[in-house]
């Protein structure tokens, strides 16, 4: 007998519990749209989980990976009644945020939008160095971007006696379009506290080339097989 109160799924339903860190993927507007993950990372083999060129993962984060979506309405109303009639969405976004834990040069060119990391040779007894400007651009370039979560192991597939079969699904939020968001981003130097992060947020921008269900982009899920067997 089942019970009154209940959810669409039973409650050990794993697909339907997401807790955990995630990881964050850019890669250039120039390359394709994935068709799936198999486009973004390795799903196989020695290097499993690996992004596969040009995608790149942008290194550890802390706070947590946020993803947001908010839209504004228009609302309605007759002179005859004493309340809105009707609304309609005027606009929608979306966007992606998180603080970069890994404090490298390549850090800072991601999240402040400077030039890549130029090396500079330097004469004996000097050590070489690392350059990177510190300007002021006057545009944000285009990356795409995705964010992939992995649930913990669940059953799939033809079961045997004694030798469970699990897979680790993997669920990835796919962007289109993403621009630097503004915002302040900074870092303080100290003996005491937590280590240096960049604060990092990126505004997801609709393509008009696509369908309006997909212009921002498109959540890739991996779907375990129906369970069988003893």
């Amino acid at each position: 007998m089942g019970t009154f109160l209940r959810g669409k799924y039973p409650v050990d339903y794993e697909m339907g519990f997401v807790q955990g860190a995630a990881r964050i993927l850019v890669a250039p507007i120039s390359v394709a749209y994935p068709d799936g993950l198999e486009d973004i990372i390795e799903l196989t083999g020695t290097d499993i989980y690996d992004p596969i060129a040009p995608w790149a993962d942008v290194g550890f984060t802390k706070t947590g990976i946020n993803v947001t979506r908010n839209n504004a309405e228009e609302t309605f109303t007759v002179d005859q009644i004493r309340s809105a009639i009707r609304t309609r969405p005027s606009n929608w976004e979306m966007s992606v945020g998180t603080q970069l834990a890994e404090a490298s040069l390549e850090t800072f060119s991601l999240a402040w939008e400077l030039p890549d990391p130029v090396d500079v040779t330097k004469t004996t007894p000097q050590l070489d160095e690392s350059h990177v400007g510190l300007g002021a651009p006057t545009n944000y370039p285009e990356r795409r971007m995705c964010v992939l979560f992995q649930f913990p192991p669940v059953l799939s597939g033809a079961q045997a006696a004694g030798a469970p079969v699990y897979v680790e699904p993997i669920r990835a939020w796919v962007f289109r379009r993403c621009l630097h968001a503004a915002q302040e981003s900074g870092f303080t130097l100290q003996n005491t506290g937590e280590q240096v992060s960049l604060p990092w947020r990126l505004n997801c921008m609709a393509d008009g080339s696509q369908p309006v269900g997909e212009q921002f982009g498109e959540i890739f899920e991996q779907v375990p097989e129906a369970v069988t067997g003893p």
